[in-house]
Parts: structure tokens; sequence; C-alpha cells
């Protein structure tokens, strides 16, 4: 991230500014996650949260004026569904072998890849991208108490989020609002604000294939005793082969799906899944996804692997099940990984709202959460 700059100014991107902790050591130890400071309300955030989930309501609404159904508030443009295999690692250090990562074990995981856009865009802009998983067999106390053992992680490619709180959220949902039908509008009031750094970021993002980029989970997770952010990173020789390769201007608008189901079908695709830990609430708030942290100071640490055989990425059921009848939300798992911090508590109720609209619009009675690979499978054929 350390490139991106202020499109307005040219000055570098402040949102990302490290705090004054450039040439110190890390701490090298571990903040509790129920510690002073880790979170706090921010004020009118009940109120906030309120209003955006009614914002992304109406967006959910306007874009079914647009196709005729009814999408997600978030990450509703499908680019693949893969299912494999989530293997966690064996003799992990104390402070990294927490909550599912306890034990060694090998999990079965389904994962959708998806253009974070509220609206329909074509994949040959640049634009923020994600992928959601959920991994199934966990055992533990689950933060709602469902009977199924899941536990859903979500990611964007890019270590911290312009929505950076609710707040923030309200401000950039009101531009997009007001400035639904004029994109070019909206891009520059981004660029007008105090934040614009961060707030065009998505703007500046490279323009890579799904397969060959970092995925972050930009706010933070609950870790056990401890405090993490997670991140997501191509490990297959073939995916780290096209790092550098970009989507082209005049390639189809739906490129990036057909390069991910052609990549899938052609490779066993493998990622590392890595834990950074909250050493320095200074340095590393969780409160503000906006501030990045320091990935050389506070490294990502391997924890996890994950394994895709090779399969088609674009299955119709499957598509269509995950877009209609499945939510893939990081409550949706262990006490022992809560999502934290302001973002994550407007998130529980956006998203929860926004997948009963969704379900309602298209006619179904609930979601479905699936309790295994099987559940999935059934759709598959």
């Amino acid at each position: 991230m350390s490139n991106l700059h202020n499109p307005q100014t040219g000055e570098p991107a402040s949102g990302t500014a490290k705090a004054h902790g450039e040439n110190k050591p890390a701490p090298g130890s571990y903040i509790r996650w129920d510690a002073d400071g880790v979170e706090f309300e921010q004020p009118g955030e009940q109120d906030k949260i309120k209003a955006v989930s009614e914002q992304f309501n109406r967006f959910q609404m306007m874009n079914f004026n647009e196709h005729m159904h009814c999408l997600r508030g978030t990450h509703l443009k499908t680019q693949g569904c893969v299912m494999g295999k989530f293997i966690v690692h064996d003799n992990l250090p104390e402070h990294l072998a927490q909550g599912m990562f306890k034990r060694p074990g090998t999990y079965d995981v389904i994962m959708r890849y998806s253009s974070l856009t509220p609206k329909i865009l074509a994949d040959n802009i640049p634009a923020p991208r994600g992928i959601g998983m959920k991994i199934f067999g966990v055992k533990g106390e689950k933060i709602w108490g469902e009977d199924k053992d899941t536990q859903d992680f979500t990611m964007n490619n890019y270590s911290v989020l312009e929505l950076r709180t609710p707040q923030v959220t309200y401000e950039i949902a009101d531009s997009l609002e007001r400035n639904w039908n004029d994109l070019p509008t909206f891009a520059k009031e981004q660029g007008e604000r105090v934040d614009a750094d961060v707030a065009t970021m998505g703007s500046q993002l490279p323009k890579q294939f799904m397969v060959a980029m970092p995925e972050y989970s930009q706010s933070a997770y609950r870790h056990g005793d401890y405090v993490a952010k997670y991140g997501v990173f191509p490990l297959g020789e073939a995916q780290k082969n096209i790092v550098d390769d970009n989507v082209k201007d005049d390639d189809p608008i739906n490129v990036i799906s057909q390069h991910t189901r052609k990549f899938h079908m052609a490779n066993k695709v493998t990622y590392s899944f890595c834990a950074q830990m909250l050493q320095n609430i200074d340095e590393q708030p969780v409160e503000d996804i906006g501030i990045e942290w320091d990935e050389k100071k506070y490294p990502f640490e391997q924890i996890a692997t994950i394994e895709f055989e090779p399969q088609d990425s674009w299955l119709p059921e499957f598509r269509a099940w995950w877009d209609d009848r499945i939510t893939v939300n990081g409550w949706h798992g262990l006490k022992e990984h809560k999502p934290l911090g302001s973002v994550n508590r407007m998130r529980r109720v956006v998203y929860a709202e926004s997948r009963k609209l969704r379900l309602r619009v298209n006619g179904y009675r609930d979601y479905v959460e699936p309790a295994s690979l099987t559940d999935t499978v059934e759709v598959r054929n």
C-alpha cells in the first residue's frame, strides 16, 4: 500500500501512516482481545449503523430496478465458487495456536470470489475484489449459538478500508446514493474528502486476476486470547507467475470470472492463511480500519494452507446457490474469532438486514446455513 497517494494533491496516503513507529522494533508481546482500548463505541454509533443499513437496503432495491433480481448490498458480483481443504498447521507457537488454530487439522471449505462494488461494473476497470469462505467442522462455542459447525471469514484485496467507521461509511454511502447514475461525480467527491487517499484507494488497485491477488480481512478479529487481522496470499507457483499480469482495458467485461474458471480447471490453486497479531494499540488501531498495520513491523505469520484441486469454478447451480441462498459473514463463527471494532459491529446489523431483504424480494423464506460439504455437493450435482 505504500505507493498509494492522494490523487488530488499527490501527497502520500495519510490514512495509512505508521503512527511514528517505523524505526522501532515490535514489542514482541500480544494484547488481549478484551484489554482496555481495543474496542470502544464511536459517538452516535447506533444511529449511524441504522442509517447505513437503510442506505444499503436502498442500494439493493436500486440494483433490483436495474437487474430485476435482488443482490447483496456489497460483494454482489460473483466471480467464481470453489470447494477445497483448509489445513491448520501443526506446532504453531502459543500466540498463533488460538481458537480454531489450537490444534492441527484439515477442514472442508467453500470459497466465493467476488467484486466488492455496490454496483455491477465491468471487470476491465480497477475495483476492489474479495473472497468469502465458509469452513466446515469447526467445533466450539458459536457467537450466535447456531448448531452448525461453521466458521466464516471475508477478505478484500487491500489491507485497509475506506469505510473505516460507521460515520465515514454513512458519508461515502450518501455520496454514492446521490450520484448513483453519475459515478464520475461520486469519484470527484471522494477525491475531495479529507481522507481522499483512503477514500479513493479502490480506484488505484492493480487490475490483477483473482487467483493472484492478496486478500486481507482489513478489520480485526479475536484470535483466541489475542487479536489478529488475517490475510490470504497466493502460494502456488502458477499463481505467483501471473501476479504482474493485468486485465487489459479492452478485455471482456466478464474477463475475471472467465480467467478464474480457466485457471482453476487447469491448476491446483493454493493460498497461505496468515495472522497479523496486535502488539501496539497506538500503531495498530482496531476501531479505525483506514489505518494500516505495518506489515514489515508486524508481519503476517502463516497458520494454515488452503488447497483447491482442479475444478470448474463457474457451475450455474453452485453459483446461483451462493448468490441467492447462503450468506458468508464473520459473525457466523466461534466466539474465539469474534469480529472486533466499529465496522464489524456495523456489519453485524447491515449484513443481516441485507440478507433479509435479498431473500424476501427473491421469494425465499430463509437463507441456508450448510452443515457440511455434502450440502454443497448436492447443489453441484
